[in-house]
């Protein structure tokens, strides 16, 4: 498996210099060779390939000699990256999903340069090949063999450097019952699981809306390209990346405590992306971030050998655990069977049933007659 780890770094002026300069020659090389694709295509209807566009480096060196200061693996990084972003628009254009061509990118649409394999070294300090020793704050040890460095800079102008690291899996360990809890993700709570426990949704962006609101009005009104605009653009910059760092710090927090807990963990199967075509919960739904904090209990999961079991969502809001159907609007809150005459909260109840579905459709082991089974057809304590 691959995993990230992020660490803040701190060049110098002149390192920063030589990082806003290769920053640009990255996009320029990318625009070249994106007009380059586009043109052979339009003109002779030949597709470029990776392998194409990594040859007319060669010519392009040539042309512009200042591209001979970047690392050349940084440089055929630029062509995988084109190669994705068609790859990408082909897929989605298959599946007739909504579609972006691939685009020129403005300096403030580039922000991040990769060495793939070489062309760095990391020990107390970062060494980038051409760049030169950066000071790093290396808050944790890294586990695995390096790939590929990353350096980012933020909209805030902080500079990052990502480390894709490969690490080997642990094996799935026996699963029991007692190892596996069901997860409703909601929009009035985050999630409910089936141990009965509700945890609040945090809405960071609905709680600075009316600040971003303000910020924006103000920005706006700037004269573009003056220096009270730049300050006003950093302004906001910097509040959308304290609301980001809030949601990734609650989604890890949140994600980790689980995985550490449970070995299985079951969720819904859900469509997303057509959930946030519905513009009265679109909002909710993304300053939620289900889809990050799936891919976040996703690779936990895997690095700590455990489970994520994803189920079919029909019906796991319309059923109570003894098997009979109730059905319930969106406004209705409370689960109550006339058949078991249980009452609860209905994402609590969803929870069980997510739970239960997990257990059934992928024969996870129970122990004993404790746990979902045994709960069929009676009370059901909710700690």
């Amino acid at each position: 498996m691959l995993k990230t780890y992020k660490f803040r770094i701190y060049p110098n002026k002149k390192q920063e210099i030589k990082l806003l300069e290769t920053l640009n020659l990255c996009r320029f090389t990318y625009n070249k060779q994106l007009e380059l694709k586009i043109n052979k295509y339009k003109e002779n209807k030949v597709n470029l390939t990776q392998f194409d566009l990594n040859n007319n480096l060669i010519i392009l060196k040539e042309e512009n000699k200042e591209l001979k200061q970047i690392h050349s693996q940084t440089l055929q990084d630029i062509n995988k990256r084109i190669s994705l972003a068609f790859n990408g628009f082909y897929r989605r254009l298959n599946k007739r999903e909504q579609v972006g061509f691939p685009r020129f990118k403005s300096k403030y649409r580039y922000d991040s340069i990769t060495y793939p394999q070489s062309g760095f070294k990391l020990e107390n300090q970062l060494y980038i090949s051409k760049i030169g020793q950066i000071n790093i704050i290396k808050h944790r040890e890294i586990e695995g063999k390096v790939k590929t460095l990353t350096i980012k800079k933020t909209s805030t102008n902080k500079w990052f450097a990502c480390f894709s690291v490969e690490q080997e899996s642990k094996s799935h360990s026996n699963l029991t019952n007692e190892e596996t809890i069901g997860i409703d993700l909601g929009i009035n709570h985050f999630y409910a699981d089936s141990n009965g426990n509700l945890v609040d949704n945090p809405k960071y962006l609905r709680k600075s809306e009316l600040k971003l609101k303000k910020l924006q009005r103000k920005h706006s009104k700037k004269l573009k390209g003056s220096n009270n605009r730049n300050k006003s653009r950093l302004k906001l910059a910097n509040l959308h990346e304290l609301i980001s760092n809030q949601r990734n710090d609650f989604l890890h927090k949140q994600s980790r405590q689980l995985v550490n807990n449970y070995n299985t963990i079951v969720v819904e199967r859900l469509q997303i992306s057509n959930m946030t075509k519905n513009h009265y919960l679109a909002k909710s739904i993304n300053d939620a971030s289900w889809n990050k904090f799936l891919q976040l209990l996703s690779y936990k999961v895997e690095e700590t050998g455990g489970k994520l079991v994803e189920i079919d969502p029909r019906n796991t809001s319309q059923l109570c655990i003894c098997g009979n159907k109730v059905e319930k609007s969106l406004a209705t809150r409370v689960h109550r069977c006339n058949n078991c005459g249980i009452e609860m909260d209905r994402d609590l109840m969803s929870a069980l049933i997510i739970k239960e579905k997990g257990i059934n459709d992928f024969s996870i082991i129970t122990v004993g007659t404790t746990g979902i089974q045994a709960c069929q057809r009676t009370s059901i304590e909710v700690q």
